[in-house]
């Protein structure tokens, strides 16, 4: 085999050498170490923010009333461009299937 060489000895000693230079681990880490704890933090809040806004245009998409403006308005002139339309017709006779 290719690459041996040291033994146990060899990894036991880089594995304390990586442990001492990685230092405290877990919610200890993160206090230790604040720009950790900010890049935490907003990954946290960037996951709370887009699980909200999935949950509210859900539970807007769902709703009679906003179907029925918007199924009005793409039968309608106003949507100029024609992947629009096709794109809100394909979610609105989803939306009605389903």
């Amino acid at each position: 085999m290719a690459g041996g060489g040291g033994g146990a000895t060899g990894f036991d000693a880089a594995l304390q050498r990586r442990q001492a230079l990685m230092g405290a681990s877990g919610p200890r880490a993160l206090v230790k170490n604040g720009k950790v704890f900010l890049i935490a933090l907003f990954a946290c809040l960037g996951g709370v923010l887009y699980g909200y806004n999935q949950g509210m245009f859900s539970g807007i998409l769902a709703m009679p009333s906003f179907g029925a403006r918007m199924y009005s308005r793409i039968l309608s002139s106003t949507c100029a461009d024609s992947e629009q339309k096709l794109t809100a017709m394909l979610i609105m006779q989803h939306k009605r299937d389903g």
